[in-house]
Parts: C-alpha cells; structure tokens; sequence
C-alpha cells in the first residue's frame, strides 16, 4: 500500500504547450521586473529627496525653535537657582566656602618589572 505511488509512472514535466507558457509567462516576469526596476529605484530617489527637503525645511527651524525655549528655559531656571543659592550661602552656619578646586596633576607611576609587590 506505501508503495503503491511507485507502481505508477511518473507524472510528466510540463511538457508541449504548458511547457512554452510557463517558460513565456516566466521570461515575461523577468523582463517586466527589469523594466520596472529604474522606475522604483526613481521613485524612491525621489521620495529619499523630498524627506530630505522636508527635514531641511520644516523639521529644523522647528527644532532650532525647541533649543531656543529650553535655553530661555534654562537661562530662566539659572536666575533663580542662583538667587537661591545666594540666600542659601548667606544663611550657611559653615562659613563661607573656601574651597577652590585647582587643576589636575596626573601622576606616572613606572612599572619596575623587578619590584616585588
């Protein structure tokens, strides 16, 4: 019974008629794909540029507007920490602050392959 599909012969190929339209429909796929392809590569240069255009355009003088609010914002923000912290400095029970941060001095510690750790 399992081999009983073995017992018949095989089924054809596309042969004749069906044969030569497969092969046609197949070259006209191939040919259409061909000659469609300079046009979708176009128009997708051509969408690539207009996005482009519109980020020029629109989306930067919009976000330059954005940087511009958060630096007033910020500046705002500034006064009135500062403002803060003068009240804050004068009513400190430490003192004034003397601590003035001086530049970094790197140091260069050699390895003595010697030296035993």
């Amino acid at each position: 019974m399992i081999y009983s599909q073995f017992q018949q012969p095989f089924q054809q190929r596309f042969s004749g008629s069906k044969g030569w339209l497969a092969f046609a429909i197949g070259i006209t796929v191939i040919a259409l794909g061909l000659l469609a392809l300079p046009f979708v590569l176009l128009f997708l240069a051509v969408g690539f540029i207009a996005v482009s255009l519109f980020g020029r355009f629109y989306i930067k003088p919009k976000m330059d507007q954005f940087k511009r609010q958060a630096e007033q914002a910020q500046y705002q923000q500034q006064g009135f920490t500062e403002e803060a912290e003068e009240v804050v400095s004068h009513s400190t029970r430490f003192g004034d602050d003397s601590f003035k941060p001086r530049p970094h001095q790197g140091r260069i510690f050699e390895h003595d392959p010697n030296e035993r750790v």
